[in-house]
């Protein structure tokens, strides 16, 4: 799976003290077991719940198809819990 996302969405949000943590790193919820469901049928958003740098992180996007296949956006909800 291919990620795209907007670098200063990413460094905006490893800037704000309550998130911490940018795109890049939270990937990282992928790469490990995670919890998923869908959170809305518009725009066919999911949610994903799991580990990044040991502390547990929610995350909605939204699974996008170009030529080259699915890739996930992320949207600018970023929770950490």
């Amino acid at each position: 799976m291919r990620f795209h996302f907007g670098e200063w969405k990413s460094e905006r949000l490893k800037a704000n003290p309550k998130r911490g943590v940018g795109f890049e790193e939270v990937q990282e919820v992928f790469s490990h077991p995670y919890y998923l469901d869908q959170r809305s049928d518009l725009l066919e958003q999911y949610r994903a719940i799991g580990w990044v740098r040991e502390q547990l992180y929610s995350v909605i996007f939204e699974v996008r198809e170009d030529e080259e296949g699915e890739y996930l956006p992320p949207r600018d909800s970023l929770e950490g819990h």
